[in-house]
């Protein structure tokens, strides 16, 4: 694929959204993954290419995080291993999805996520105390099952992850946030070694759109650890996935117009 310098604009900057939006609070690949499919990857190719900014995103972003002493790494190891682990399953039912079916459940995806939010707003934003952590095995399953989504379509997998830390783990919100980007950082490795080993990924499309999410990740880093950090990864998480639905929608419009 030709890189004219307005698409090397348009995906840094897709790029550095993902990267920031991911870090910052979840939903990064709303961006991302309609871009890149936009410039002419189909929705498996870009599926499997957008790994490369999300996973540059998460590695800056849990360096800025770790910096900074917001990492519990006992906890978020142990958070770490089922996602890990489901992630690798989740890629490779990727790779035996055709493209119309995936963009089916990418749809799906948005949809739920956002009833999800709306419905658990409230809890989300009295996220429980850190005495009240829980990592029994429920919790643990519910994470493998997310790793599975998170290696089938990274899409909205942070929400999934924030949801399951604090609703059924007990993590404070910023906590959960935080074993979310090192979580990111590990299922996003496995994920891109499987689509590698089956030449899915577009590397130089991916490393363009990787220089924008480096910036992206250190900055929604330093905000997601701000004295007023719960609020605004709750709100970036609404206003994310009420665009993801906005742009569905006009697309299904456009669609029965044309």
């Amino acid at each position: 694929m030709a890189l004219h310098p307005e698409i090397i604009v348009i995906v840094v900057i897709a790029g550095l959204f993902c990267g920031f939006l991911n870090a910052a609070a979840s939903s990064g690949s709303a961006v991302s993954l309609p871009i890149l499919m936009s410039v002419g990857l189909h929705a498996v190719a870009a599926n499997a290419t957008n790994r490369v900014p999300v996973l540059v995103g998460a590695l800056a972003a849990t360096i800025g995080l770790a910096r900074k002493g917001a990492i519990p790494w006992r906890r978020a190891l142990i958070i770490a291993a089922p996602l890990t682990l489901g992630a690798g399953i989740g890629a490779l039912l990727s790779e035996r999805i055709p493209s119309h079916d995936l963009r089916i459940v990418i749809v799906a995806a948005v949809v739920i996520a956002l009833v999800l939010i709306l419905t658990r707003l409230k809890s989300l934003l009295a996220s429980a105390s850190d005495s009240d952590v829980r990592l029994g095995w429920k919790p643990l399953c519910l994470l493998f099952f997310v790793g599975i989504w998170t290696g089938f379509i990274v899409l909205d997998s942070g929400t999934y992850m924030l949801l399951v830390l604090v609703l059924a783990s007990g993590l404070t919100l910023v906590e959960a946030n935080a074993v979310k980007n090192l979580a990111t950082l590990t299922t996003t490795l496995v994920a891109m070694a499987i689509f590698a080993a089956h030449q899915s990924i577009d590397w130089k499309i991916g490393g363009v759109m990787a220089l924008g999410s480096v910036a992206g990740g250190f900055l929604g880093a330093k905000l997601a650890i701000s004295d007023q950090g719960r609020r605004w990864i709750v709100g970036l998480l609404v206003v994310v996935i009420v665009g993801e639905v906005i742009n569905l929608a006009l697309r299904y419009c456009t669609g029965l117009l044309s």
